[in-house]
């Protein structure tokens, strides 16, 4: 997994950095694909940082995005919305379909 955190109008500090990447490995642990990549941009705007996050793994891309006074807080908030959008796809490809499975005997000859 590779982490990236970019800053608009805003320097991210080492702080920032190393608890984004200690949080992240809640998110590492749902991924199988070493490719994947999360990537941060927080952004200050009017005294509110917003932060966008997104993960991309095997071409789907999860998004979540948060506002608040203080960047450590919408890490906090941006993380579990990621877990819960990876958890839910996960439950919907994990079902099987409605119906009864078609089963096809082989005729004897």
């Amino acid at each position: 997994m590779k982490l990236e955190l970019f800053g608009k109008n805003y320097n991210p500090s080492d702080s920032l950095k190393a608890i984004t990447e200690k949080k992240c490995v809640k998110i590492a642990r749902r991924l199988d694909d070493e490719d994947a990549v999360v990537k941060f941009v927080v952004t200050l705007e009017n005294g509110d940082y917003t932060t966008d996050a997104s993960v991309i793994t095997h071409g789907i891309t999860y998004r979540a995005q948060a506002v608040s006074p203080s960047p450590f807080d919408n890490v906090d908030e941006v993380i579990p919305k990621l877990l819960g959008q990876m958890r839910k796809q996960k439950d919907i490809w994990g079902k099987d379909k409605k119906g009864s499975p078609n089963v096809y005997e082989e005729e004897e000859v």
